[in-house]
Formats: C-alpha cells, sequence, structure tokens
C-alpha cells in the first residue's frame, strides 16, 4: 500500500532533513554538518518532551495549556484562499494560542478524500497543532530558541569582514520531535503537511515516495551517515 511505503521512508531523520532543506541558509551548511544540525536538534526536541513530560505526568496537551495558564482560542479571521495556511499560532500580545478554524476545517475535508480521517481527524490535526506551537511558547518563553543554541553557518565573506547566521529551521526540526514523543504519534507530524499537499492536488502519492527516496539519497551523499 502506497501509504505504508510513505510512512516506511518518513523516519525522523528523513523528515528532519526535509525540514532543514527549506532553511534559508541550507546551502550554506557544510556536508560534514547536515549530521550535527539534524541529530542535535532531535536531541533537543526530544529532551524537551521528557521534561515536560515528566513535569506534566498523566496530562494531556489542553491541560499542559492550562497548567501554563494559556487560553486557547478558536479565530476564523483568516484568508481562505493560502496555498500555505497558518493553522495556530500565539499570541504575545493577548498571550493566548490562537487556532485557525478554517484552516483546520480545510485539512480535515482534505483528509477525508484521502481516506486518511482516522489518522487525521478534526481533534487530531488541533493536538498536533497545539503541541508544535507548544514547543515553539517554550523556546520563547522558557528554553531559549533551538537555532541559538547550535552553530551559525558563514552566509558571507570578504577579507576580514565575515557574516554568519542561525539555521532556523533546526526550531522546527525539534518542534516536531517534540510533538511526536509529547502526542506519542507513531509517524512524524510533519508527514501531515505532505499528506495535506496531495489532498489539494498540488503533488500526488506517487512524486511524494520519490521525493522521500531522493532525501534518503541525499542524505547518504551529503554525508549523514558514516
Amino acid at each position: 500500500m502506497e501509504i505504508q511505503r510513505i510512512e516506511k521512508l518518513a523516519t525522523d531523520e528523513i523528515m528532519s532533513f526535509a525540514e532543514l532543506k527549506e532553511d534559508i541558509y541550507f546551502n550554506k551548511i557544510a556536508a560534514n554538518k547536515i549530521k550535527y544540525y539534524i541529530e542535535e536538534s532531535i536531541k533537543i526536541g526530544e529532551d524537551i518532551a521528557e521534561d515536560t513530560l515528566s513535569k506534566y505526568k498523566g496530562k494531556n496537551i489542553k491541560e499542559i495549556y492550562e497548567e501554563k495558564n494559556i487560553e486557547i482560542q478558536l479565530t476564523k479571521e483568516e484568508l481562505k484562499n493560502q496555498i500555505v495556511k497558518l493553522r495556530a499560532k500565539y499570541d504575545v500580545v493577548d498571550e493566548n494560542m490562537l487556532i485557525y478554524y478554517w484552516s483546520v476545517k480545510d485539512m480535515e475535508k482534505k483528509f477525508n478524500k484521502l481516506k486518511l480521517d482516522k489518522m487525521f481527524n478534526y481533534e487530531k490535526i488541533i493536538e498536533i497543532q497545539l503541541a508544535h506551537e507548544l514547543f515553539h511558547y517554550l523556546e520563547t518563553e522558557e528554553i531559549g530558541n533551538t537555532h541559538e543554541k547550535l552553530e551559525e553557518v558563514p552566509v558571507f565573506k570578504i577579507g576580514p569582514i565575515k557574516k554568519t547566521n542561525p539555521i532556523k529551521k533546526t526550531s522546527d526540526i525539534a518542534a516536531h520531535i517534540f510533538c511526536k514523543k509529547i502526542l506519542d504519534l507513531p509517524y512524524h507530524p510533519k508527514i501531515m503537511d505532505y499528506y495535506y499537499l496531495v489532498g489539494r492536488d498540488y503533488i500526488d502519492i506517487k512524486f511524494l515516495e520519490d521525493y522521500f527516496i531522493e532525501l534518503k539519497e541525499d542524505l547518504n551523499v551529503e554525508g549523514y551517515r558514516d
């Protein structure tokens, strides 16, 4: 079955590599540093998830929000025609987490079309968004940004003048792993974004499978494997 093949390919390392490649400075990363950014980001996500699970033992994601006094609000104030939709965002001014209703409902509709509604129903989509955004909240308010803990890459150099920049996508790599561990998911949560693109007919399952195979090959070439 195609979906099963996709999920077998979509390992934490492959999905983290896919996220890393979306960084604006990915091409500035030396091949021998690919492994560093992937593994360190994954470790940060796992460590923060373990700390959070230990601190809020037995509580679900919404109960953790309650413990932190973060109100979850559903909003319908959004654009409906965006290709990449904003599903959730922490409002630093009002100190609440916004869930974008139309975006979530659109995802639910597309997953129903793909017969993935058991895997990604309305509540599960919201849970995943809440867990992902909770990590970014923790970065901002408690633990510091993941990308600030890792080495910056040189992006510009003329003579003695050298400029470096952080790899900000490492924060999303860590957030995905945090989300997976907090919710005890059997799959990497970023797969949801790709299935959504399939549901919107931007790509098909064969394209997705080929893409993950290509990522796996590229990861080996980039020197990730010893």
